[in-house]
């Protein structure tokens, strides 16, 4: 969420949103539609639906995340991200009914990489005191797994942020047991992490910043300083000759004791992104391990995960620091600059160029205003309404008693209780845009709907892995729901020579 914004800006979006967007589910089923889609067999006499591509044929995922925005900020006509929509989006495929699983970021992350579904905690930022608004690194509290696998498949009951070492992440996954086609298995590149170590914490990294940084426990429990970001243009405690736009709440990968327990596995995974800088004739200048890896297939990882700074995913309107272009101009406009510099690297790396590469650029979640689900999607133990967030409903002092939801357009909500089961199901509609060179026709529009779990299905099934999970087929938590659909021949929808679709979702034959 954008704390520094709230009063101006944002409380006019969301609005908007608001009244163009009202919290209703989604009516198309497809994503969860069961049966639909055939895949390899599982080895029990039935069919598995598996992502549409053929094993091996995609060896690389990228996932970049940018924040808080709906699909018709992102990919409208006015938005003002033009380098994405005349640049990127001719080459690849928008999926304009891709969904958030809930409000606000870090449960929208963690969903991204293990299927774990949001909690009263981890849907307000892993924020426990909604007074100070202070940042907690606290243990999901009891951790257990919960008895009613049909209802919660995979899903760890409690409140909390930090999760007990049996739940996995899709990096534990591949590096236990799915085929190889890397050197590196997985890497989270989290931009700014450990460019203020005494702030971030973290192991020195040699090639600057810090590695695995996050907040340490005492008996499962930590203070975590970086939800604001500090640099020049900050105000007060946070105004710093320092630029460290970097936070904990939008790297995923630390709120797992499958991953920070092991402190070199984490240190070897969890890395700094690098700089770019222009260099002679506005040629960009990349260091760090992003360009470093992307290098040699060989090298590049199966799958990456890309955090962007606060200012550099659109977080904040006014940035600490700079974002990419030097300015302090966030929203839409920085989060463009940023990929007007670190797409050509990615785009013009050996994965990408030869295929093997998928390119997924969303928003963790959509518009406050919008609470809108793929139908379908269940809640967790934890949150009967994924798109409900108490941060959002503590009423604040500062703003004469009012909670951000009223500040920001949102009604029918009791300031301080929880809404009904089922009245805020999901994270609104963001959209999400998907690039390959092989697989995907340039410039086309899906409108079937999918989420962040059908798109954590799809990376397991692309990546190799068929055993474990929820499901004892490879799917995470919520990835492994009975009915859930993974991206089809709909989204893999380019004709390549040679191969034939398997049955498609929507029943037509490849």
């Amino acid at each position: 969420m954008r704390r520094n914004r709230y009063p101006k800006r944002l409380v006019t979006i969301a609005a908007a949103a608001t009244a163009v967007t009202p919290l209703v589910l989604v009516a198309n089923p497809a994503a969860y539609a069961d049966g639909q889609g055939r895949g390899p067999g599982d080895g029990r006499g039935g069919d598995v639906v598996r992502a549409a591509v053929p094993p091996g044929a995609i060896r690389h995922i990228v996932v970049i995340d940018l924040e808080n925005e709906a699909e018709s900020s992102i990919f409208g006509a006015t938005s003002p991200a033009t380098y994405l929509n005349q640049t990127l989006v001719p080459q690849g495929e928008l999926l304009a009914n891709y969904y958030a699983t809930g409000h606000v970021s870090a449960d929208n992350y963690m969903a991204q990489v293990s299927g774990q579904a949001p909690n009263l905690v981890s849907s307000s930022d892993c924020i426990t005191n909604l007074s100070t608004l202070a940042g907690s690194f606290n243990d999901v509290v009891p951790g257990t797994l919960d008895p009613n696998r049909s209802a919660y498949p995979g899903q760890v009951d409690g409140q909390g942020c930090v999760y007990p070492s049996a739940v996995q992440t899709i990096g534990n996954q591949l590096d236990r047991g799915a085929p190889r086609t890397s050197s590196i298995t997985w890497r989270e590149y989290a931009e700014d992490m450990g460019n203020d170590p005494a702030r971030d914490g973290g192991s020195p990294d040699p090639l600057g910043g810090t590695d695995c940084a996050h907040p340490v426990q005492t008996a499962g429990q930590a203070y975590d300083g970086t939800n604001s970001a500090e640099g020049p243009n900050a105000k007060g405690a946070q105004k710093s000759a320092i630029s460290d736009q970097y936070v904990d709440r939008h790297n995923p990968f630390i709120y797992f004791h499958s991953v920070i327990d092991n402190a070199a596995y984490c240190d070897s995974h969890v890395v700094p992104l690098g700089t770019v800088t222009t260099g002679a004739g506005g040629k960009n200048v990349y260091q760090g391990h992003l360009a470093l890896d992307l290098a040699s297939t060989r090298t590049t990882p199966e799958f990456a995960f890309i955090t962007p700074n606060v200012c550099d995913d659109g977080h904040d309107a006014t940035c600490a620091g700079t974002n990419s272009d030097g300015t302090a101009t966030g929203g839409l406009v920085g989060f463009d600059a940023w990929l007007s510099k670190w797409m050509p690297l990615i785009m013009s790396s050996p994965a990408y160029r030869d295929g093997s590469m998928l390119v997924v650029i969303t928003s963790d979640e959509g518009a406050i205003g919008d609470a809108s689900a793929v139908a379908g999607e269940k809640p967790g133990p934890g949150n009967a309404n994924p798109g409900y967030s108490p941060l959002l409903n503590q009423p604040i002092a500062a703003f004469k008693g009012a909670t951000y939801y009223q500040l920001l357009g949102v009604k029918g909500l009791t300031p301080g209780q929880a809404p009904a089961a089922g009245t805020l199901p999901g994270g609104g509609r963001t959209g999400a845009l998907l690039l390959n060179r092989r697989w995907i026709t340039p410039g086309s529009v899906n409108q079937t709907p999918y989420n962040h779990y059908s798109a954590l299905r799809s990376y397991e099934d692309i990546l190799g892995v068929t055993r474990g999970g929820s499901d004892g087929l490879g799917h995470l938590g919520m990835a492994g729901a009975t009915g859930l659909a993974p991206f089809g021949r709909d989204v893999f929808n380019a004709d390549v020579d040679g191969y034939r679709h398997p049955r498609g979702h929507d029943g037509s034959d490849g």
